[in-house]
């Protein structure tokens, strides 16, 4: 390769940057603002806290053959352990149950900034020591029970089984 030919090589086109500008600008319209929402990243953040909890609650329930309630507002949900009766009508005397990332509280999680919950009307929930999850109001298992974050996020709790999606 000779000399002339070599420089005609470097460097790139004027429509080539231009293109790559143009690209760059798209994206970072679409979606680095998508990366930055706080209340969308809390949200999904929170969804998973709550997920977590029901599994843990389910968890403990079988693990120590005691019922344990779940009970959620718009903001907050708690775990506690019932310490009187052994079916789902009898009994109301309940104890929080420390939280394990912080066994100086009882399991208490509130919401961050704006995050709201909907949940159905079958909360608060019993997991019994098979873990099913059965409603308050009536000691019926559930059959498929549902809480939305922020009405985006939802989660699936299958009564029979406890399972949590």
């Amino acid at each position: 390769m000779n000399k002339k030919n070599f420089k005609k090589l470097l460097g790139f086109t004027l429509v080539e940057i231009v293109m790559v500008l143009v690209i760059v600008g798209i994206l970072s319209a679409t979606a680095v603002p998508r990366f930055f929402s706080v209340s969308t990243y809390q949200a999904g953040v929170f969804h998973d806290e709550i997920l977590n909890s029901i599994r843990y609650a389910r968890k403990l329930a079988v693990a120590t053959g005691n019922h344990y309630q779940m009970s959620v507002t718009a903001t907050t949900f708690t775990i506690q352990q019932r310490t009187e009766g052994t079916a789902c009508n009898t009994g109301t005397t309940f104890q929080t149950i420390p939280d394990p990332a912080n066994r100086a509280s009882g399991y208490v999680k509130t919401a961050p900034g704006s995050i709201t919950m909907t949940y159905s009307a079958d909360w608060p929930i019993y997991f019994d020591g098979l873990g099913q999850a059965s409603s308050a109001s009536n000691c019926a298992v559930v059959v498929s029970d549902t809480i939305s974050v922020s009405g985006a996020n939802t989660i699936t709790l299958i009564g029979e089984t406890g399972f949590a999606k």
